[in-house]
């Protein structure tokens, strides 16, 4: 792949094509998912990605994580913090220790050994 994937995560972000599916998923859901389950009332203004974008290996498969109208809840702004915080997306960090991880249980599960320090 020839561009970083946050470049690619961008370049899709921006598309009309996810303006367009942003906008329906909003109007379908315009109170929050989260608060409608806690029985609350609060206006949907920001679309989540369930599985996130970044997690696909190439560009065509961000490509079907972004426009995937299942792969996505309409949310207000606490709660799209909230989730971001909670899984730990928010850094470089916290994704690495995850896909370390994740290979971690790959090597253990096909090789029955381990990877690395």
């Amino acid at each position: 792949m020839n561009m970083a994937k946050n470049e690619i995560y961008n370049k899709l972000i921006h598309t009309t094509r996810w303006l367009h599916l942003r906008r329906q998923v909003l109007n379908a859901h315009p109170i929050c998912q989260m608060c409608e389950a806690e029985r609350r009332v609060s206006a949907a203004t920001e679309v989540h990605h369930i599985v996130p974008v970044e997690t696909a290996v190439s560009e065509r498969e961000m490509a079907a994580l972004m426009f995937d109208p299942h792969n996505v809840m309409a949310l207000c702004h606490k709660h799209h913090q909230e989730v971001h915080q909670t899984l730990g997306k928010g850094g470089k960090q916290e994704r690495r220790k995850r896909a370390d991880a994740r290979l971690q249980n790959f090597v253990k599960k096909f090789f029955n050994d381990e990877v690395g320090p």
